[in-house]
């Protein structure tokens, strides 16, 4: 009886035993965790090719009108004659009576200042007359100049000055009583009715010079090398806000900086700005557009890509960041987004991977994967692969990230 319990314990044993090792085969064998790389992250980058393009450089300047004039009244009177067709923007030439006044006041003074003129001639005449007199009756002892007359000759002659003088200022004023035009003009505003009494000194017409028009160009000093290299041979257009197009040339450089914003500046001329069916009108903002000539090694890259700073994020063999300075050369805004034309201060030459939106938290040495956006070539024509809208806004997220 004691037997069969302990073989019985032995067998309980023994099962549990065994099922221990079954167990333990059945076990799976743990999978060594193997920790994974942060995925690189991606930006979005143009291939560049530097190659030679014609530069132009597009600035931003303002009109202004030249010889601004304001025609005065030289007397008071009423307004006998106005010309009905001047309006503002009628276009007059040089000489053309624009407005008269009455000449009635004017010729009473001309006709007194002359009858002041005749009475001085005889005034002097009688006073020759006596010293010819007075010369045959003195002794020569009697030497004195007011006896031999002189002073009051002088005096004579002297009224006689003043009056002719008077004259001429009356004659002076009875012809500017016919306002005309002093050279060619285009009236800017009128500021008389017909009929209306005038004070002397009162604004009759605003004018301004109708053959030529200034353009003041204010150039930075980044962009003030290439001007002045471009104005040996200047090529210069002015485009206006309807997109008409005028030849420029340089009237002159202006000989000191703009006191508030320290730029050069470059004042144009424009011919005959008032002909045609769309004018160039002073006061407005226009485009300058600076013929530079052929340049080497420039490269376009989409605006997005040069920071405020002045440099460019591009990628080296190992896809890592890096900042490159570069001078900029042009911008053009037709194309798309617009791009700027650039050349890169080191190796100027050499092909690049531009990153197109650069972003400010950006690291030198920072390694990415380049998604590639297509190819652009400096060489004006050339077209490259834009991505769509979506595609954009993916990589931005990317970026950000």
């Amino acid at each position: 009886m004691k037997f069969k319990k302990i073989a019985a314990l032995a067998a309980g044993c023994a099962a549990i035993f065994l099922a221990l090792v079954v167990v333990d085969e059945l076990a799976p064998e743990p999978v060594p965790v193997n920790a994974s790389e942060p995925p690189l992250p991606v930006v979005s980058v143009v291939q560049v090719t530097p190659q030679a393009h014609q530069g132009r450089l597009q600035l931003l300047a303002t009109t202004s009108a030249r010889w601004p004039m304001q025609l005065k009244v030289s007397s008071s009177g009423q307004l006998a004659w106005l010309d009905p067709n001047l309006e503002p923007g009628t276009l007059v030439k040089q000489g053309a009576p624009l407005a008269r006044l009455n000449p009635q006041a004017l010729k009473a003074n001309l006709a007194e200042a002359l009858s002041g003129v005749k009475q001085a001639e005889l005034n002097l005449q009688q006073a020759q007359h006596e010293q010819t007199v007075a010369l045959k009756m003195l002794s020569p002892n009697q030497r004195s100049d007011f006896a031999k007359r002189k002073p009051q000759v002088a005096a004579a002659k002297a009224e006689l000055s003043r009056a002719q003088q008077s004259y001429a200022s009356a004659e002076k004023i009875l012809a500017e009583a016919t306002i005309s035009a002093p050279f060619d003009a285009v009236i800017m505003a009128r500021h008389i009715s017909p009929g209306e009494w005038l004070e002397a000194g009162q604004v009759t017409f605003e004018i301004a010079a109708s053959d030529s028009l200034n353009v003041a160009l204010p150039v930075s000093e980044m962009h003030w090398q290439q001007v002045q290299n471009a104005l040996t041979k200047p090529k210069l257009t002015v485009v206006s806000r309807d997109g008409t197009a005028w030849p420029a040339k340089v009237r002159y450089l202006s000989p000191q900086a703009d006191p508030h914003t320290r730029q050069r500046q470059v004042v144009l001329a424009v011919n005959d700005p008032y002909s045609g069916a769309l004018p160039l009108l002073p006061n407005q903002p226009v485009q300058v557009q600076v013929t530079l000539g052929e340049q080497a090694n420039i490269a376009s890259v989409p605006a997005s890509a040069l920071t405020r700073d002045g440099y460019v994020w591009t990628l080296d063999t190992d896809n890592r960041l890096q900042q490159e300075w570069v001078s900029v050369h042009g911008q053009d805004q037709s194309k798309g987004n617009g791009q700027v034309h650039l050349r890169f201060i080191q190796h100027p030459e050499q092909p690049r991977q531009v990153v197109r939106y650069p972003l400010v938290s950006m690291l030198a040495g920072k390694q990415v994967a380049p998604l590639a956006d297509g190819l652009l070539f400096a060489k004006e024509g050339s077209k490259s692969a834009a991505p769509s809208d979506r595609a954009s806004l993916i990589m931005a997220k990317q970026e950000s990230k």
